[in-house]
């Protein structure tokens, strides 16, 4: 089995506007249309059971339907995470209601929402998802719709996990895209996950998988970013690492299938 823990897709009536507007923000062209049903074609050619959409609330106003959308889809062969945003009203609250329907975690991006994983302020809402076993999963490092300085950094995901030891993250693209000397010197070792989502062709296959077991192989996830990466080509990236069979198991499905509840 393959689970590929890091995908977007959007509602059939918005999927061309988004993927359009996306790729002239970032200049990455889409590999899929953007939608439930493109996601599960591209699934099937990559020999991909699983995959788990990722979306995210840009204003407090999306939280509630993105919600009770993601509720609503949240069924195999893809599964949802839910949504918060920094500036929702009661964040526990909303953390609360995101483990009420179902959903076993939440995607933030602290570019699109405009917060430092950092910031004090959002104690309560890390305090909620230990109180409720939600996972965060987080785009980490760079971001092609951005410019630099970026809000993200290893050390500043380092520095909340110091404080939150308990608190399960997930960081995307290797614990920060582009930013691979500082996740080596900050993340790696640390009790955090790791996806490989647009990782393979950034990192070289003999630093990845030096890098992969020093964290160690039960500490990262298979993603690709779909539709932004062909699935298929990832999976044949991540099986070519000089890897055990053992190791890739643990990265392709068995990770994945604790964090969410699939064991």
């Amino acid at each position: 089995m393959i689970i590929d823990f890091h995908t977007h897709y959007f509602p059939d009536k918005i999927a061309h506007d988004a993927i359009i507007s996306l790729e002239q923000r970032t200049g990455i062209r889409a590999f899929a249309a953007g939608t439930r049903s493109s996601l599960e074609e591209s699934m099937s050619k990559a020999g991909i059971d699983i995959s788990l959409n990722l979306p995210v609330a840009t204003s407090p106003d999306q939280v509630e339907s993105i919600n009770r959308y993601a509720e609503k889809n949240n069924r195999r062969p893809v599964f949802c995470l839910g949504a918060v945003h920094p500036l929702s009203n009661d964040l526990p609250s909303v953390i609360s209601q995101v483990k009420s329907m179902g959903l076993r975690g939440v995607k933030m991006h602290p570019e699109y929402q405009e917060f430092s994983p950092d910031d004090e302020s959002l104690n309560p809402l890390w305090e909620a998802c230990i109180t409720h076993s939600i996972f965060v999963v987080f785009h980490a490092g760079e971001d092609l719709a951005f410019k630099a300085p970026y809000r993200s950094s290893p050390a500043k995901f380092a520095e909340l996990h110091r404080r939150f030891p308990e608190f399960r993250m997930v960081l995307a693209h290797f614990g920060s895209w582009r930013m691979w000397d500082a996740v080596e010197r900050e993340l790696i070792g640390l009790d955090v996950y790791l996806d490989t989502s647009f990782t393979c062709g950034y990192v070289g296959d003999a630093k990845l998988a030096e890098l992969i077991r020093r964290h160690g192989a039960d500490k990262v996830l298979f993603g690709t970013d779909s539709p932004w990466r062909e699935q298929k080509e990832d999976v044949i990236s991540i099986n070519s690492l000089p890897l055990s069979s053992e190791e890739k198991e643990l990265i392709f499905r068995r990770n994945a299938e604790r964090l969410l509840g699939l064991e």
